[in-house]
């Protein structure tokens, strides 16, 4: 246990310096720096109002500013985490084939550098809670429930890692279906029970994070307790399922890089 202790403690330290560093780099010669993170949701974010109030006026959802931004800034951790990690191996080949570096540090040096820029983002949405006088209580409810987020990107970026080093157009497939997740998961809009796309969603592991993350910081309503139990959960499967793929295939990395 002590042997597998002292592994794991290795791995965690060397992800984060790596995630240290690669923030760093990700900003250097920049002159907006972080601000960068900042600019793309924001962006997005008076689109999708200029959009909806131009078009989608007649629909009500409370608090659809919070709703919206929430809805974004989860997105952009899980597809911008997600695309990174296809690539977090081959990317580093030189590193794994020329030095004895575990594996694993890099796919989760890759969502950490990622959870990193979110919490900026994070900081930025409780300005705007503050501004719509919406209790800042619920950023630690969210902090919470972004725990097991992470657990679940873990797993999925390990899933995502392995499967990404066996096949060239990954990537690719990836790019194409998170266009798909944006439009069919609630971001920007409002579903409810018996609608033929809340169906679909239930299918959807990230619904379940972003529809409890909703109904907990923003309407500091108690979520439903079968989604909270199939948020567990699916963050737990993700997390041993991905990692026991990773593991089982990471020796077979160096005759493909």
């Amino acid at each position: 246990m002590k042997k597998h202790w002292g592994k794991i403690k290795r791995i965690l330290e060397l992800a984060i310096s790596l995630a240290r560093a690669n923030f760093k780099l990700r900003n250097e010669g920049s002159y907006l720096g972080i601000l960068w993170y900042l600019l793309n949701p924001l962006l997005l974010f008076l689109v999708i109002i200029f959009i909806r109030v131009a078009v989608f006026s007649h629909s009500k959802i409370e608090l659809y500013p919070l709703y919206l931004l929430l809805g974004i800034i989860m997105n952009n951790l899980l597809v911008s985490t997600l695309a990174s990690s296809i690539k977090s191996i081959t990317e580093n080949s030189s590193f794994l084939t020329s030095m004895k570096i575990e594996h694993e540090s890099f796919v989760l040096s890759n969502v950490f550098q990622f959870v990193f820029s979110h919490l900026f983002e994070v900081g930025v949405f409780a300005l705007f809670m503050v501004f719509y006088k919406v209790s800042l209580m619920g950023i630690i409810y969210y902090l919470i429930i972004l725990l097991f987020f992470v657990l679940f990107l873990i797993g999925a970026s390990f899933l995502f890692a392995t499967i990404g080093t066996y096949v060239n157009d990954f990537f690719n497939i990836w790019t194409f279906a998170r266009q798909i997740l944006f439009f069919l998961t609630p971001i920007f809009y409002a579903i409810k029970p018996g609608d033929f796309i809340y169906s679909l969603n239930l299918f959807n592991p990230f619904f379940y994070f972003l529809h409890i993350s909703r109904q907990v910081v923003l309407y500091q309503r108690l979520p439903e307790g079968w989604m909270l139990l199939i948020m567990v959960g699916v963050s737990l499967f993700f997390l041993f399922f991905g990692f026991f793929v990773f593991e089982k295939f990471k020796n077979k990395f160096a005759d493909l890089l």
